[in-house]
């Protein structure tokens, strides 16, 4: 929770209209605040291991999958369960383990036809 001071300067340093901040450093410091507080609840929802085992390309699909989810809803208000079935989405519907190498595999072989 932030300050009173604190805050006062964050809503002092909020962009305008224009999207111009008279402190962009103290409104930047905000958001990365903001991101970490998210990853945390969204690794603690999947687990480190689950995080991990992602392909490059699962990781931006999950990490699109997620932006959508909270632009509906706040962080606060995601269950656990629906940030696992984002991952599920993505690793087993849209892109499951191993299919990359298989789509690599098949283009490698038209490209040689």
């Amino acid at each position: 929770m932030l300050s009173k001071t604190a805050l006062e300067q964050l809503i002092a340093a909020w962009p305008d209209e224009n999207g111009s901040s008279s402190n962009p450093k103290i409104y930047e410091a905000w958001l990365e605040r903001e991101r970490r507080y998210d990853a945390r609840i969204i690794q603690n929802a999947l687990g480190r291991d689950r995080i991990l085992a992602l392909t490059e390309k699962q990781k931006e699909w999950l990490e699109d999958r997620l932006a959508r989810l909270l632009t509906k809803k706040d962080i606060t208000l995601v269950s656990d369960d629906e940030i696992l079935g984002q991952y599920e989405l993505v690793t087993e519907h849209f892109l499951p383990h191993g299919s990359e190498k298989i789509i690599d595999a098949y283009n490698r072989r038209q490209k040689l036809n």
